[in-house]
């Protein structure tokens, strides 16, 4: 099967004007909402001197870095770029496909969390999940840009939270 063939199949249901516009939604909105509750913690941990608060800011910080230098360097072109596909997420970006840095930026940010407080961080665990389909979905991103982005986050948050002491 070709990917034009198996992106029109997987996207199907979200081409109708409300169902593009929830994805595109929910694409921006649900990682703004994860880098909130991550800012507030941050803020917490600041505000009340907890010891925590630079681990939580160097993990995300260096696994970001990381994914913005291995996607530069890289440069792999976007499913849109390759294929004769109409993403439902419009965007203009070229290459810097391979990882998903919004995908990246979530899982991270979920380890994070999780790490301060595992409810949270099983919400932003889920945001992720749902973020990861909607890069796929809206064909901004292969399956192997969402799963290296999820690989390199939960590698750097198995290290960064659990690892070093």
């Amino acid at each position: 099967m070709s990917y034009e063939s198996w992106y029109e199949r997987v996207s199907a249901p979200f081409r109708s004007a409300a169902a593009a516009r929830a994805v595109n939604v929910l694409d921006k909105a649900l990682v703004y909402i994860v880098a909130a509750a991550y800012l507030a913690s941050l803020a917490g941990l600041l505000f009340t001197g907890d010891v925590r608060f630079w681990r939580a800011l160097l993990v995300p910080a260096v696994t970001f870095a990381l994914v913005t230098v291995v996607r530069a360097a890289l440069d792999f072109p976007r499913p849109y770029e390759e294929h004769a596909i109409s993403p439902v997420i419009h965007k203009d970006t070229r290459g810097k496909s391979l990882p998903s840095r919004h995908l990246a930026s979530a899982v991270i940010i979920a380890c994070a969390l999780a790490w301060l407080n595992p409810v949270l961080g099983a919400v932003a665990f889920i945001a992720s999940a749902v973020v990861a389909f909607t890069r796929l979905v809206g064909g901004v991103h292969y399956p192997r840009d969402i799963a290296a982005a999820i690989v390199i986050s939960l590698l750097c948050g198995c290290i960064g939270f659990l690892l070093v002491p």
